[in-house]
C-alpha cells in the first residue's frame, strides 16, 4: 500500500503506531502444534555475529509479540495464522522457529530452518481505516501454498 499524499501517509503511519491495523499472515510450519492457538512474547535483537539474523535476547532485545492460531493441520506440517502485535525484523520467523516459541520453523526458512524453493510465509490480510474518509479498507490475498 502506498499513500498518495503526505497527509494520507501520516494518517496511515498513526494507525500502525497505534496498532489499530489488523495484519494476518499465513505460514506453513514444520510440525503440528499440540494447542490450537497461543501468544508468543520473545524479545528480539540483531545477531551481531551473523547479520541479518535476529536472536532472542532478554537483556537487550526489543519486545516482540505474536498471536498464532492453527488454520489447518496437515500430515507433519501445519498452516497457521500469525497476528503480529509488534513489527520486529524477522519476528514471525523467529517466533515460529525458536524453542521458546512454536519450535517449528516455517517451511523454506533458510535462516531459522531449512531452505526450500521458497519461504512459506504470506501476508494474507490487512484491515485499516481510509486515511481521509475513515471507511474500513480490507485487503485479502490467498497464498499459493494453501
Amino acid at each position: 500500500m502506498i499513500a498518495l499524499t503526505k497527509e494520507a501517509n501520516k494518517a496511515l503511519q498513526q494507525q500502525f503506531i497505534q496498532r489499530s491495523v489488523t495484519k494476518r499472515y499465513i505460514a506453513l510450519i514444520e510440525g503440528v502444534p499440540s494447542q490450537d492457538e497461543g501468544d508468543i512474547s520473545l524479545p528480539l535483537r540483531v545477531d551481531l555475529d551473523d547479520r541479518p539474523k535476529q536472536l532472542v535476547c532478554y537483556e537487550h532485545g526489543k519486545h516482540a509479540e505474536t498471536f498464532w492460531q492453527v488454520h489447518q493441520r496437515l500430515n507433519q506440517r501445519t498452516l497457521v495464522h500469525l497476528y503480529p502485535k509488534t513489527g520486529r525484523t524477522h519476528q514471525l520467523r523467529v517466533h515460529c522457529a525458536h524453542h521458546d516459541g512454536l519450535h517449528m520453523p516455517i517451511v523454506g526458512d533458510d535462516l531459522y530452518g531449512v531452505a526450500a524453493n521458497r519461504l512459506h510465509l504470506h501476508a494474507q490480510y490487512l484491515a485499516l481505516a481510509h486515511p481521509e474518509s475513515g471507511e474500513a479498507l480490507i485487503f485479502e490475498v490467498k497464498a499459493d501454498f494453501e
